[in-house]
């Protein structure tokens, strides 16, 4: 099997999104798409400029984070294919748009320069679609044969000579609801999200005592393999920083890197967060999987923390991957993390 990065893993992303529908007032809608039409429209893609004419038609997502953005940002009726896992929680809106697209292919890793132009798309939006080739060189190439090529702003420091405009992780997730609402015309909807996402994460780290300051150690796991970690560049890292505990590798300038088990043990984190994936290189379903793996890692047994159930706080990673689903994310950490 195909050894998998899991912070390139979701989905990866690419899509569109979304809901638009969710409540906005047609009126407010057909005026914005009219705004919308008034062309040129400029993006920021990783520090790289990105012109449209005029709103694309016709959406390629690559992985699971592009199509929440999009549903979010009130364009998810533009998504007409998807390339990624149907084994991601989506929330409602998510799914239908998602599931209503044509699948290219379950794994986003696989989508190809013939695949993308394959499917009419006039745009694609993802994460991970340049791995192991020249991201610039792509994107050159795809828009000579008429498609556009936007990142998602949470996956731009895993590429070299990428900027992330130095936001936040969750700073980069509004900006890029902010850029399709823009892109699409649906600004009033991509609004409205984003104030609710800022409001639910504020609430969030608010049910967490400030004094906690445990320092806490993020692990992805998979069934076979070497265990990675997250550091300073990762959202998960933000989410226990919102929650008040301390990334053990906060000084690490990387999204994702494989620790030696000397660093892991002299870690000595009071809290564990074993992260995974019930697809790809983890294959884990269950809390209680993810569990029983970390526990049977040779690497980890001068590390107490594994051991007691009340430090290791299992999480799917797609609730700590750099979309809407990092909200939940933090509010399903904060109800495990929170004093009883």
């Amino acid at each position: 099997m195909k050894k998998i990065n899991p912070w390139m893993v979701v989905m990866p992303a690419v899509v569109l999104a979304v809901a638009t529908a969710c409540g906005a007032p047609a009126s407010s809608v057909s005026s914005a798409a009219k705004d919308a039409a008034i062309g040129p429209i400029n993006l920021d893609s990783c520090g790289r400029e990105v012109i449209f004419d005029a709103p694309p038609q016709r959406v390629l997502a690559v992985g699971s984070e592009a199509p929440a953005l999009l549903v979010a940002a009130g364009a998810g009726d533009k998504l007409t294919h998807y390339a990624g896992s149907l084994e991601v929680p989506f929330d409602a809106a998510t799914k239908t748009v998602v599931e209503g697209a044509e699948r290219i292919t379950e794994d986003s890793h696989d989508v190809s320069y013939e695949m993308i132009i394959g499917s009419g798309a006039d745009v694609v939006i993802g994460t991970d679609i340049a791995a192991g080739v020249d991201l610039d060189s792509l994107t050159d190439r795809l828009k000579q044969a008429g498609v556009q090529m936007l990142t998602v702003s949470g996956y731009c420091a895993g590429f070299e000579d990428r900027s992330t405009g130095g936001l936040s992780g969750f700073e980069q997730i509004y900006r890029d609801v902010e850029s399709y609402g823009r892109l699409f015309g649906t600004q009033q909807v991509a609004a409205e999200a984003v104030q609710d996402m800022r409001e639910r994460v504020a609430a969030a780290a608010q049910r967490i005592d400030e004094g906690a300051g445990e320092r806490a150690l993020s692990l992805y796991v998979p069934t076979a393999g070497t265990l990675g970690s997250y550091g300073h560049e990762s959202l998960v890292s933000e989410q226990m920083s919102l929650l008040g505990l301390e990334n053990v590798f906060s000084d690490v300038p990387k999204r994702y890197f494989e620790p030696s088990t000397e660093e892991l043990v002299a870690s000595a984190a009071d809290k564990v967060f074993a992260m995974y994936l019930p697809t790809g290189s983890s294959a884990l379903e269950t809390d209680q999987d993810v569990l029983d793996v970390l526990r049977e890692r040779p690497e980890l047994d001068g590390l107490q923390a594994v051991n007691d159930d009340a430090s290791v706080v299992p999480l799917n990673y797609y609730y700590s991957s750099p979309g809407p689903l990092a909200v939940d994310g933090v509010e399903l950490l904060a109800e495990r993390l929170a004093t009883p």
